[in-house]
């Protein structure tokens, strides 16, 4: 009896204890990062074990949906259902057949995604199966680029797969957050070239992201601590109690290495995988225009919708490079070039973000919009150039009234969108630096920073946990940016850099390879020492900017590491005698 009394005790003990963690954390859990919405009262009963007749994260595969045939449709609309999923493998329009994937994000199940798939049967897509995923995050040893394989394997073995040989196969998909992450790293991991039927570019036709995460989220850091663990972390009891999925979290976090090197792979290479003709997927993004409400509002941060910001969900990226290596190295011919920027090419396909009014993070997934569905409808029935630009022109006249009321937020009167600048600092040994500082300023001369009332771009900055030579700085732009040419006003950064040891020092080349600029700082009187002034007006020519609302922009910076001191024999390596 006494041992039956304690271990009642004991039970008594922590439940209260999760009830009182359950009420001070609610507002975390459900702002911070947290993709399937469960309300208070859920939560109460999970803990009381009142929803043991709740279907588990089992990865239990979903029944058929049935149903007539869709309405044969114009040029650039959703074709008759073939009646088949099977039928027309090399159909660039599959959701006709039924071959349609859904996927959802961190810390979510299959679950999250049945409104979407009611509401897309519900709109026409009479499908014999539509597929919705489910995948393991709240593992600390599993990586997105695990989950990419495991998505090649599940998808190779669904319904439709087994009845079509050699992967000779179309399908279409739509992904929630992280699920944008998991289809790139299978697109970037194809082992077939693109000119293959086969290939994971060809195959793939339509990519619909509802908020996602193409650029992470600035509440990964937050679901890495102690906090994340004990609100998101696994609770099954078990080898992976309380883990949060620290590498899927990792490589969510704000300008990660692992995020860089994907976007570099899929949309800044030399041949992107996104463009505007048939052999590679059409992609459309939504994202909603307001953060989290009530209580949930606690977590949430500037220009986004609670979990994704609102400038990092686009496909519509590009790279400036900064070279001040003693030699730069951007183009072979050209010694002298120390700054190339990538074209915003008109035949990359740019597949801008679209707002959706009044929906958060949550509910773009658990609360789909008529609207938005009947778009992402007509959308699946895409089938060349024309037809997309078509598309796209209708979505953006319907999310302009949305994106206007995110311009603004934040109370910013003239403000005109938000924008992503990730930066990487490297030495000219490939190096990352890990200790600076970087300051964006606009005027009329650069000597105006020199006054310490003047103001610089406010950037909200982030820096990635695992290497902090990766930082994200996130801008609200305003009307006075975006017409800075037009102004004739100039834009400079001011750059400090430490090495950690007067051994050695960063240095800035901006012309003569005898002439550096020291990016040390000895002193912290501004009189004795001020940052480099590096000029970068120059990224505005031939009517460019580099400001671009609702894009990401990656900054490469290279510097030069030096033994000290220069022009003589360094304290770091001496002939004595």
């Amino acid at each position: 009896m006494t041992m039956l009394r304690d271990a009642t005790e004991m039970q008594t003990r922590v439940l209260l204890r999760d009830l009182v963690a359950l009420v001070i954390l609610r507002p975390y859990s459900q702002s911070g990062f947290l993709e399937d919405q469960m309300s208070l009262s859920d939560d109460l009963k999970h803990l009381l074990h009142l929803d043991k007749d709740k279907p588990a994260d089992d990865r239990t595969e979903l029944p058929a949906v049935d149903g007539d045939a869709a309405p044969e449709g114009a040029p650039g609309m959703l074709p008759a259902q073939s009646g088949s999923p099977t039928a027309a493998p090399q159909t660039p329009t599959p959701a006709a057949q039924g071959r349609v994937l859904l996927i959802h994000g961190y810390s979510a199940n299959w679950e999250a995604f049945l409104p979407w798939r009611d509401a897309l049967y519900s709109a026409g897509i009479a499908t014999a199966t539509i597929s919705v995923g489910n995948y393991v995050t709240l593992n600390n040893e599993v990586t997105i680029k695990d989950l990419g394989e495991a998505f090649d394997r599940a998808l190779r073995m669904t319904n439709f797969a087994g009845e079509i040989p050699a992967d000779g196969w179309t399908f279409d998909a739509v992904v929630h957050s992280t699920g944008m992450l998991v289809l790139r790293q299978w697109l970037t991991s194809d082992p077939y070239p693109p000119s293959d039927k086969r290939s994971r570019i060809r195959r793939l036709k339509h990519l619909v992201g509802l908020a996602p995460a193409t650029f992470g989220s600035p509440q990964a850091k937050k679901g890495r601590s102690w906090l994340g663990a004990l609100v998101k972390g696994n609770h099954t009891m078990g080898p992976d109690f309380l883990n949060a999925g620290d590498m899927v979290l990792d490589g969510l976090e704000l300008a990660s290495e692992y995020t860089w090197d994907l976007a570099l792979n899929d949309m800044v290479g030399p041949a992107p995988l996104y463009d505007k003709g048939d052999g590679t997927p059409y992609a459309a993004v939504f994202i909603g225009n307001v953060p989290y409400s009530g209580i949930s509002a606690v977590a949430n941060s500037p220009g986004c919708d609670g979990t994704v910001r609102w400038a990092g969900c686009a496909l519509d990226t590009r790279k400036v490079t900064l070279d001040f290596r003693r030699h730069a190295q951007l183009d072979p011919a050209d010694p002298t070039k120390r700054v190339v920027i990538s074209d915003w090419s008109s035949e990359r396909l740019s597949a801008p973000m679209i707002a959706v009014d009044a929906q958060n993070h949550g509910t773009i997934i658990s609360n789909p919009k008529p609207e938005v569905v009947s778009l992402v409808h007509d959308f699946f029935g895409i089938r060349s150039k024309d037809e997309y630009d078509a598309w796209e022109t209708r979505a953006l006249a319907f999310g302009a009234p949305s994106k206007a009321k995110m311009d603004t937020s934040d109370g910013v009167s003239d403000g005109a969108g938000w924008q992503q600048l990730w930066i990487h600092m490297v030495d000219d040994h490939g190096d990352g630096v890990t200790d600076y500082n970087i300051q964006l300023y606009y005027g009329n001369e650069l000597t105006e920073s020199d006054d310490p009332a003047k103001e610089g771009v406010k950037l909200i900055a982030d820096t990635y946990s695992s290497d902090s030579s990766y930082r994200c700085f996130y801008i609200h732009l305003t009307q006075e940016m975006l017409e800075l040419k037009a102004d004739n006003k100039k834009m400079w950064l001011e750059l400090i850099a430490s090495s950690g040891s007067a051994l050695i020092e960063y240095e800035a080349y901006t012309g003569s390879a005898n002439d550096p600029l020291r990016l040390a700082i000895d002193s912290h009187d501004s009189m004795v020492n001020k940052p480099v002034k590096m000029d970068i007006t120059a990224l505005t020519e031939g009517g460019g900017s580099l400001f671009y609302p609702y894009t990401t922009t990656f900054m490469e910076v290279f510097v030069q590491r030096e033994p000290m001191p220069l022009g003589k024999v360094s304290d770091l390596f001496t002939f004595p005698g």
